[in-house]
């Protein structure tokens, strides 16, 4: 089995500069008409069940309705106590843990292969139709691709370094992106 290969990020700062210019273009992605179309089925679900029933209720009745992980319910329903489950504000969270998924590709490519790669994959995370749409969708999808390769960098980082602390975060990571998104344990069975 060969080493395991992360290369530590010494980004110069032009690179931070751009890296920052690229959340904030795929920020801007994201909120740019956010709230034009109606809500869809799937997202007047979330905020009737998610977002105003109390957690409690949530986890105890849509689970046979519509089986999501428990925090992604959680999730909604503290957004909504924080922001309110306004037309305007539903869509909101999306499309903010969205925009850590830019720089956590971003990350994740730097580690694995350069600093231009990582910039390449910031930028394809920033405006990726399908990625954009989902972080404009009230629902946990875009909660998932976001923390996901969070935990991919967590593990690489883990691996790399065999502290402790590595591994705490990676499992926490891990079991967070697995609790937002069942999908996720196809990820974790194969990283472990």
């Amino acid at each position: 089995m060969s080493a395991v290969t992360f290369r530590p990020i010494r980004h110069t700062h032009f690179t931070l500069w751009l890296l920052s210019g690229i959340a904030l273009l795929g920020f801007a992605c994201r909120l740019y008409q956010i709230n034009t179309p109606s809500l869809r089925g799937d997202e007047a679900f979330t905020v009737m069940h998610w977002m105003r029933e109390p957690l409690a209720l949530s986890l105890s009745s849509l689970v046979t309705i519509d089986p999501q992980p428990p925090l992604a319910y959680a999730s909604y329903r503290a957004f909504a106590l924080l922001v309110g489950s306004g037309e305007g504000s539903v869509r909101l969270l999306s499309a903010l843990v969205s925009t850590i998924g830019i720089a956590a590709c971003g990350a994740l490519g730097s580690r694995l292969v350069g600093r231009r790669a990582g910039l390449f994959a910031a930028l394809c995370y920033a405006l990726s139709p399908a990625i954009v749409w989902h972080a404009q969708d009230a629902r946990n999808y875009a909660l998932w691709a976001a923390i996901s390769p969070l935990a991919l960098l967590a593990a690489l980082r883990a691996l790399y370094r065999q502290r402790p602390r590595d591994w705490v975060i990676y499992v926490l990571l891990a079991v967070a992106a697995c609790y937002l998104y069942y999908l996720e344990l196809i990820f974790v069975a194969t990283l472990n």
